[in-house]
């Protein structure tokens, strides 16, 4: 303890910290020291400043505290709390943060709660705007560590009402348990237990997935007025067992979808804090080019600088899609030269290992900013998207792709290893590069997920097998490329009308579930609605089809969790 701290007087009403900020009144303490409302004398505003006490210190706050500002001031958005400076002072080091009248959302809950709860649009409000702060964290590549009620602040307007929500705390938790040695019954990794993801309370680690999960769990808290038990899983038993106040009966599928999705034990089936969405989508319908569906980034487009002088390197293409060479698919190949040929021969100097790719196949040009492809006579033929016909030119503009044969290039901006290559290859490993669904093993992971929501909210779940035929023969093992070239936009189209037809707020789960078949999960229409929507859908995508291929479809409905597998696997 430090001898000035050690001198300096209890922080009372009218105590002046740094001749600037005089104390107006506290606004409670906590585990690490207290916050107070101040007055900020040289900007003349009212400012929260956070106080570590001496006796609450422990190694390496002073730089969690650093961090904490860091972050903070990396993030600029209405839901996470600004934080102007950090000072020392006699008191101990002072974090100066927006002041905010109004409850933490912890206070707020146990009001509505003596109300009878909230009603679907308070819930709707306030669960967006937590999202939002926390997508924008993450955003950032920050990591909240310690998200819970007690860090949400729900202001008040100046006439009384409801104001927003805010994210608070943000950063300090997870900076303070990397550098501080754990104390005896502290818990793990500084956050708190009741809003622990099962594998951070196992092992520890604050992650985004963590976040996502404490963020589920704090919503869920919104619906039952309930604080969580340590490792509590609201998914062992059916939704309507647990909740106090019926505010899911407003609330659309999706949007109960998104909170059962926050709580999944697998981190890789939680949703992302950006993509969750609460609205009536009945009185406020969705554009399906809007959903937060998971999508294969090509990094940022390149500045007009770009257009004038070709950069070496600037631009890469990213194998996307080859059906032999499943090993090449997330290699990453950098345009480094005006001009290149690419095929399998050794002598070219972009050399692939695709079968169905010529000796030299093409040629990619530089010319005024865009790249182009000219076919070099190839066997199988260069392909552009939307067309089924081969081209001897293809332009590729940034994230755009070009097909040669059997095999798929994406155009990209980011270099190999970097953060978007790795986010391209877990993307490529999840996901298949020539359609977009989920490859087979993965897809039944999801519908698990699909399945074992419609159980907790007892709702139908259907199942509609789609398949691209031929008129005179059965789906082959080795499909031709215009079959291919068919399926991606089918899938494409299925996949859109799908979401837009059910008014979905989140992307639909679909996947492969053959060479030429991809199932899609609808939770919620019942039967006779799910056959009528597919029947539309099939008469859409079918003109989009080229001659002599069809589009059919069948649906399944799934009776319980153990046979959704059956449903796909054997159609």
């Amino acid at each position: 303890m430090s001898e000035a701290t050690r001198s300096a007087p209890p922080i009372t009403t009218g105590s002046i910290v740094n001749e600037r900020y005089e104390i107006r009144q506290s606004l409670g303490k906590g585990g690490m020291g207290e916050v107070f409302l101040a007055y900020d004398r040289s900007t003349q505003q009212a400012v929260a400043l956070k106080v570590v006490r001496e006796e609450a210190r422990m190694p390496g706050d002073d730089e969690a505290l650093r961090q904490e500002l860091l972050h903070a001031r990396s993030v600029s958005h209405p839901n996470v709390c600004r934080v102007h400076d950090l000072a020392p002072s006699l008191f101990g080091p002072i974090l100066v943060m927006e002041y905010m009248t109004g409850q933490t959302l912890h206070t707020h809950i146990r009001r509505k709660k003596a109300q009878g709860g909230y009603t679907a649009d308070e819930f709707r409000r306030l669960a967006s705007e937590i999202s939002s702060g926390v997508g924008a964290i993450h955003a950032q590549g920050l990591v909240h560590g310690d998200l819970k009620p007690g860090n949400v602040m729900v202001t008040t307007n100046a006439d009384g009402s409801v104001g927003k929500a805010v994210v608070l705390d943000f950063g300090f938790a997870k900076e303070r348990a990397r550098v501080s040695a754990r104390r005896p019954g502290a818990p793990p990794d500084g956050g708190t237990p009741n809003y622990m993801s099962p594998e951070r309370i196992r092992s520890g680690g604050a992650s985004s997935e963590d976040d996502v999960y404490a963020l589920g769990l704090t919503l869920w808290e919104m619906w039952t007025c309930r604080v969580p038990e340590p490792g509590y899983k609201p998914r062992a038993k059916s939704m309507k067992s647990q909740i106090m106040f019926d505010v899911p009966a407003g609330l659309s599928v999706d949007e109960i979808k998104q909170i059962f999705r926050c709580l999944a034990d697998d981190p890789a089936q939680r949703l992302p804090a950006r993509h969750l969405r609460f609205f009536n989508p009945v009185t406020l319908t969705t554009n399906p080019v809007q959903l937060p569906i998971e999508r294969l980034d090509p990094g940022a487009p390149l500045g007009r600088s770009s257009q004038n002088q070709f950069a070496p390197g600037q631009q890469s293409l990213l194998a996307t899609f080859a059906s032999n060479a499943h090993d090449f698919v997330g290699e990453l190949i950098a345009l480094d030269k005006p001009e290149l040929t690419i095929g399998r021969r050794s002598d070219n100097e972009i050399v692939v290992p695709e079968a169905t790719v010529s000796g030299q196949h093409a040629r990619v040009k530089w010319q005024a900013g865009s790249w182009f492809v000219e076919d070099a006579g190839s066997t199988n033929g260069t392909y552009a998207d939307h067309t089924y016909e081969r081209k001897k030119s293809v332009s590729l503009l940034h994230g755009g792709e070009v097909q040669l044969g059997e095999l798929r290039f994406k155009l990209v901006s980011f270099a190999r290893e970097s953060s978007g290559h790795k986010r391209a290859r877990a993307y490529l490993a999840r996901r298949d590069g020539l359609t977009g669904l989920l490859k087979q093993e993965d897809l039944l992971r999801a519908l698990d997920e699909e399945a074992a929501f419609a159980e907790w909210v007892d709702a139908p779940l259907s199942i509609a097998r789609y398949e691209i035929r031929g008129p005179n023969r059965v789906v082959s093992d080795r499909p031709t490329i215009l079959e291919m070239l068919a399926l991606r936009r089918a899938a494409s189209r299925v996949v859109e009308l799908t979401d837009m037809f059910l008014l979905s707020l989140i992307a639909v789960t679909a996947g492969h579930t053959g060479p030429l078949r991809f199932a899609v999960a609808m939770a919620g229409p019942g039967p006779q609605e799910a056959r009528n929507l597919v029947e539309q859908i099939v008469g859409q995508v079918q003109g989009m089809l080229p001659d002599g291929l069809d589009l059919t479809a069948s649906i399944a409905r799934c009776e319980s969790r153990a046979t959704v597998r059956s449903l796909v696997e054997n159609p």
